[in-house]
């Protein structure tokens, strides 16, 4: 018996991560007065990952997903930067499962969500990494940026 070409497990899915800056600008301009001048960050990031035609992203509802430009209407944001991560061969089914579990295990259900330790890149970063299986993925200085506001004077205030 001949076996079947399986299209869906044997394609590849192009996977972007979408950057945007929930400051809009308002970061670089003052976030040098607020955190002092060596601790200055250029945007509040907001990343979100591309696939399959959706935007997946983590927020207070947990993870979820949306057309990405029903997305940016809804919120008013475009992204600053939309970076390639690569091709994978997970399928939309098996992403979306690692995503299902991910939020009934709590590690990103609505209520564990955390600004500082567990938010959007956090989820993009892993969601890239573990669940897509890339290589590349959040860039560092956007994972840092709440490291850097809480090693600043302010961040004891907050």
């Amino acid at each position: 018996m001949a076996t079947q070409f399986n299209q869906e497990t044997s394609s590849k899915h192009e996977v972007k991560l979408a950057i945007y800056d929930l400051s809009q600008g308002m970061a670089g301009t003052l976030s040098a007065q607020f955190l002092g001048p060596n601790h200055a960050i250029d945007i509040i990031p907001h990343t979100g990952i591309i696939a399959y035609g959706y935007e997946y992203y983590f927020g207070q509802s947990g993870i979820e997903k949306a057309d990405p430009s029903h997305f940016r209407s809804t919120r008013g944001l475009h992204p600053i930067d939309i970076h390639h991560l690569g091709e994978t061969h997970v399928t939309q089914h098996e992403f979306e499962e690692w995503c299902r579990q991910h939020m009934t295990n709590g590690h990103y259900a609505p209520t564990s969500y955390d600004l500082f330790h567990r938010n959007c890149n956090n989820f993009s970063h892993h969601a890239a990494t573990e669940a897509l299986k890339l290589p590349k993925a959040v860039p560092e200085k956007i994972l840092s940026v709440p490291h850097r506001v809480l090693a600043t004077p302010m961040g004891d205030f907050i």
